[in-house]
């Protein structure tokens, strides 16, 4: 990041005074400008200088010296039309220091007490972020008693975007190619540590993608699902909810206003609307509530290379029930499952019945209890639910029971909030 000794914070430099060619004091200096859209290190294209009880723009061609105290210009004058952002800039001072910015390294949200600028040989750039206390403590004690910490740890610029939907001018996102390294549970967690118009920020970066954004709003609370769904208008909330796995939509259209409900419903896909039907005649915590209806299946005469066929080529079924293969008579009773892992070591000619399989079910009625305790007993990652008569209905993964297990406020995600 640059010649340690070339480099200078942000707050070192704020309220320095600026002198012209002759050594004459012009003005101080108020913030510092960069460009955030080319990506790597952002270059200081200028500062802005209080001169005279107005702000006026100096471009970085102008500069000869750039210094705690001591900002030089090779001029003798400068031009002192008011000072107007340009499409793209952001002031360092009023935009990003102080604020919050994401460590997309590290999928969490730091506050950015310091910013770090280092002299390379085209000038100087945005290289860090200092986010320590000590930074804090830098920017609220005169200028010349602030402690040099030359030799803290910064968080390179290259690992951390900032949120820009507050600068008027930007006109940027945040790019969806940086968010795309995280999982989606990192970038839930993000949202859920940023504010409100932070966490909207993240979610429009990743909108274009829809299969992300619903797999971002199934790993949110609930408290933040409703409150951006609520942004969303009744078109966008259903094709959310058409992207998720059904029996997280079905939580989360429950959770929706009831105005909101029967509007939002009407306009998902009959296919999406048939599994939600389907869910929500059961009581969320019960083994209905919390099945996917989508599943691996096949019945009884299939061969084993049958079974992993169906594997490969499924679509719908989330990614924790391709572990598991149920089997069924072909009017659809259950007969028992059997894992991936098992018909992977089986011969390709052997049929399914032939297989040990494990004969194990809940009823739909079942409580999050009876399915944990099945679970545990029969050592499964997921368990078949049944009606009375046996006809198997869905499938319940571990992750699923998990979930119902956390209590509510291990769902404060300390790391995401902190920036621990």
């Amino acid at each position: 990041m640059g010649d340690e000794k070339r480099r200078l914070m942000v707050t070192q430099l704020r309220r320095s005074p600026v002198f012209n060619q002759a050594g004459e004091e012009l003005g101080r200096l108020e913030d510092l400008i960069v460009k955030l859209d080319g990506g790597g290190y952002p270059p200081v294209t200028g500062i802005k200088v209080s001169m005279g009880g107005r702000d006026v723009f100096v471009s970085s061609k102008n500069i000869d010296r750039l210094a705690p105290g001591d900002v030089r210009l090779n001029t003798r004058a400068l031009d002192t039309g008011g000072f107007q952002r340009r499409p793209g800039e952001v002031l360092l001072a009023a935009d990003v220091l102080g604020r919050h910015l994401v460590d997309v390294a590290r999928a969490r949200i730091v506050q950015a007490h310091d910013l770090v600028l280092a002299h390379v040989d085209d000038g100087w750039r945005l290289t860090g972020v200092d986010r320590s206390p000590r930074a804090m403590f830098r920017r609220l004690v005169p200028r010349r008693g602030r402690p040099d910490l030359r030799k803290h740890a910064i968080l390179d610029w290259k690992d951390v975007q900032p949120f820009v939907g507050h600068v008027p001018t930007a006109k940027l996102l945040m790019p969806l190619q940086r968010l795309r390294r995280l999982h989606p549970a990192q970038i839930a967690d993000l949202v859920e540590g940023a504010t409100h118009a932070e966490g909207e920020e993240i979610l429009d970066a990743v909108e274009s993608d829809a299969e992300l954004t619903a797999d971002v709003f199934e790993e949110l609370d609930t408290e933040h699902q409703v409150e951006f769904l609520k942004s969303l208008s009744n078109d966008e909330a259903a094709k959310v909810l058409e992207r998720m796995a059904p029996d997280d939509a079905a939580d989360l259209l429950g959770e929706l206003p009831q105005e909101r409900r029967k509007p939002v419903f009407d306009l998902m896909s009959a296919t999406a609307q048939h599994k939600l039907r389907k869910l929500l005649q059961y009581h969320p915590s019960t083994a209905g509530g919390m099945m996917s209806p989508d599943y691996v299946w096949v019945i009884r005469g299939a061969t084993v290379e049958e079974a992993l066929e169906a594997v490969r080529i499924d679509d719908k079924a989330p990614h924790q029930l391709l572990n598991t293969v149920f089997v069924t008579e072909p009017d659809g009773k259950l007969i028992g499952s059997v894992s991936t892992a098992e018909l992977v070591r089986a011969r390709p000619d052997r049929k399914v019945e032939d297989l040990e399989l494990v004969d194990c079910r809940v009823n739909a009625g079942a409580d999050v209890t009876d399915v944990t305790l099945t679970m545990a007993d029969y050592n499964l990652i997921a368990v078949a639910v049944t009606d009375m008569s046996g006809n198997l209905l869905g499938a319940v993964s571990a992750d699923d029971v998990i979930e119902s297990l956390v209590p509510e406020e291990w769902r404060a995600r300390v790391e995401a909030s902190t920036g621990v």
